[in-house]
């Protein structure tokens, strides 16, 4: 067999489009190319055609005959922002896209072999991946703007919780002013002043608490170094009233560590409260005699857990696995959204790379979350 009778019986084994070409003219090529152009010898195919390159797609993103200046094939070899993807149309018209190949080791004075992969099926099944993708992702955005809604009615309620005291604190010294008046048809300076100190601290507190929440709610999304036990505390300040007119013994076991984190503070303290009002309800609902949450802070090796566990009687072992699913709530529907849990495993597992695990414990339910120190 001679030498190019040997080359072509090569080229004919492979499945994919394989030629040898100098950048401007083929010189070989398989019976594969042949086929997808509908030629039936390699003759009839540079008669019609000097490069298959005439056949290149032209579409930005994907290769064409000449990029900037240079033809290619020597693109392809000396420029690696080339793409070497091409959109060629079959014998039918139908736009096929080829991976390309060079073989930058130059055969035979300037001849280049070149693969032509067809990876069309693989695009379309990309682009069908990319649309649904976006799609969970618009889902995930409807489930995000839920659970910003949710924790804004839980905000709105704590506010009205934080405000109650100095409110009735206020209308008392009201009260007590308009009294001094009506016995005596006027009021001292000293009363006056005593009144102005009083209200004002009260209505300080009062804009502290606004301050807190906007603090809060105020969009950061860079990493902060920042001290967890500080921001438990802030998140049990948002939920303390509420417990308290629960009559639920909140216990922070965390106040004397110091350990630090760099992640996104806002969000875990996000996560905290939900899990903080999801004991406090399960409390209610079930009417628990002594009921009592404790938050407690621990460092093993490389890991910070956190947990909050509660005695509101655990979770049902049949329905345990399906907490974190989007929309299921044990809560009654008027009382829940069902996004809070699934939106806390995305905060901690997606955004801050660790884990978020619900256990029954004891008489209650054990919440973990694991981060990386």
């Amino acid at each position: 067999m001679e030498e190019n009778e040997y080359i072509q019986f090569v080229l004919d084994s492979q499945k994919n489009i394989l030629l040898l070409t100098d950048g401007h003219h083929l010189k070989m090529a398989n019976r594969a190319m042949l086929d997808f152009f509908g030629h039936t010898t390699f003759e009839d195919f540079v008669k019609a055609h000097n490069c298959i390159c005439d056949m290149f797609v032209q579409e930005e993103g994907y290769l064409s005959k000449e990029i900037n200046g240079k033809l290619w094939i020597q693109a392809l070899i000396h420029d690696e922002n080339t793409p070497n993807l091409a959109k060629i149309k079959d014998l039918k018209g139908r736009t096929h896209i080829f991976q390309i190949d060079v073989n930058e080791k130059e055969q035979d004075g300037n001849l280049y072999s070149i693969t032509f992969t067809d990876i069309t099926d693989i695009e379309a099944y990309k682009k069908v991946l990319k649309d649904k993708i976006k799609k969970i992702k618009e889902k995930q955005q409807i489930l995000i703007q839920n659970s910003k809604m949710a924790s804004m009615g839980e905000m709105i309620a704590n506010i009205a919780h934080q405000w109650r005291q100095p409110l009735n604190s206020l209308s008392a010294l009201h009260t007590v002013l308009m009294m001094d008046y009506e016995e005596s048809g006027t009021l001292t300076v000293d009363q006056i002043t005593e009144f102005k100190e009083e209200s004002c601290c009260y209505i300080h507190q009062m804009s502290n608490t606004i301050d807190d929440f906007r603090n809060f709610f105020s969009p950061n999304k860079e990493k902060e170094s920042f001290v967890i036990s500080e921001a438990i505390r802030e998140s049990v300040k948002f939920v303390k009233d509420s417990y308290r007119d629960s009559k639920i013994e909140l216990i922070d076991q965390t106040q004397t560590h110091e350990t630090s984190i760099t992640s996104y503070r806002n969000e875990l303290m996000q996560v905290i409260m939900i899990l903080l009002n999801n004991s406090r309800d399960a409390i209610v609902c079930k009417k628990v005699l002594n009921p009592q949450v404790i938050i407690n802070l621990t460092e093993e090796e490389n890991n910070i857990t956190i947990t909050v566990q509660d005695n509101g009687g655990g979770i049902d072992e049949n329905i345990i696995d399906k907490v974190f699913e989007p929309y299921f709530t044990t809560k009654f529907q008027s009382d829940g959204t069902g996004v809070g849990l699934y939106m806390s495993k995305m905060i901690i597992e997606d955004s801050m790379g660790g884990k978020l695990i619900l256990d029954n414990f004891e008489d209650g339910v054990l919440a973990s979350i694991v981060l990386e120190s």
